[in-house]
This record gives structure tokens, C-alpha cells and sequence, in this order.
């Protein structure tokens, strides 16, 4: 698949099957991530692997209860309320990895160039046949101290990015986007 057809017909993936990415898969894609744009040459990112499904739903359910505990804190959330409360939903959708980017804040750009490599990984996983989804319900659980420090992230990183990554079980049909609002042209 070249790039313009992949930026074309990529699509957030909330299904997928049961087979696991392998360590090897995994890891080209962060390296092919990292091969973003960074701001002074900084490459602040750092990233957690997750393919524990246990530890996985345990964190969806935690995420889950802290939203609807602090409901005020998390107001864009307010529309996924009966999500929230459904002891079936997932908020990684299932995914067999989650797929965590944080950036070193030491770095003024670590938030654009953490998300240019969620980009280039989520393009480059679909060109693999792997869906990705960004999962805004993690920041509830997984910038915690705790979460940090049970995986060896250091002082100083933050959460940029979440991504919920899988074989796709369907595919879909090529998003449809507004024109785009173009306020001058000179």
C-alpha cells in the first residue's frame, strides 16, 4: 500500500482478532514511529507495551470508574456516560495491545512530536493490515503515578497517546471528512 492510499482510506479500528502482534512487529513500528519530525532534535518520547489482556480490562475498568467518579474533571466524557457505566465496555476496545507514547515535558515540543509519532505508527501499522484506535479515556489511568511507576516511566514524562492496536477484523470503508476551513489565501 504506498502512503497517499493509506492516508486515504486510514480508519480508527475498534474490532479486531485475536492474534497477537509479535515483539518484532511492535517494535518496527515504534522505530518507524521515532522517525518523525522532533523538535530541536529533542526526541522526547518513551513508550509502554501492554499485551496483558488481564492488566488490560483491569485498567479499562479503573479508567472507567475514575471518569465516573470525577465526572466534573472529564466534562468532554459527559456524552459517554452510558458507556461509562456498562460493565462490558472496554475502553481499549478490546485491543490485544495498547500501545502507550509518553513525552519527556523537558522538551517544549514533546507534546507535537509525540503525536507526529502516533501518527506515523498508526499509518504504519494499517499499511501492515494492524488498526489502531486513539484511546482519549487512558489519560484517566495511565498518567498516574502509580501506573508510572509500576512500568518504569521516569519523572518528567507525560502521557501524549494511547493507542489500542489489533489485526482488523473489518475492514472499513475510507473516512469521510468535511472540506477543510481554510482561513486565507494569499
Amino acid at each position: 500500500m504506498d502512503v497517499l492510499e493509506c492516508i486515504s482510506t486510514r480508519r480508527s479500528i475498534r474490532s479486531y482478532t485475536e492474534e497477537q502482534i509479535s515483539e518484532d512487529t511492535l517494535l518496527e513500528l515504534i522505530e518507524l514511529g521515532t522517525k518523525a519530525p522532533t523538535g530541536s532534535g529533542q526526541e522526547p518520547w518513551g513508550f509502554v507495551i501492554l499485551q496483558n489482556q488481564e492488566e488490560i480490562e483491569s485498567l479499562s475498568d479503573k479508567a472507567k470508574q475514575i471518569i465516573r467518579e470525577n465526572l466534573a474533571d472529564y466534562p468532554y466524557f459527559e456524552q459517554y456516560k452510558a458507556f461509562l457505566e456498562d460493565p462490558k465496555s472496554n475502553i481499549f476496545n478490546n485491543a490485544p495491545t495498547v500501545l502507550v507514547i509518553y513525552g519527556n515535558t523537558a522538551s517544549h515540543w514533546h507534546v507535537y512530536d509525540c503525536s507526529l509519532v502516533a501518527g506515523n505508527i498508526m499509518l504504519a501499522a494499517y499499511s501492515k493490515g494492524i488498526g489502531s484506535c486513539w484511546i482519549g479515556f487512558a489519560e484517566a489511568i495511565l498518567n498516574s503515578k502509580e501506573f508510572k511507576d509500576q512500568h518504569g516511566v521516569p519523572e518528567g514524562y507525560n502521557l501524549v497517546c494511547t493507542l489500542g492496536l489489533g489485526y482488523i477484523k473489518e475492514k472499513l470503508q475510507p473516512p469521510k471528512r468535511k472540506k477543510p476551513l481554510i482561513f486565507s489565501k494569499g
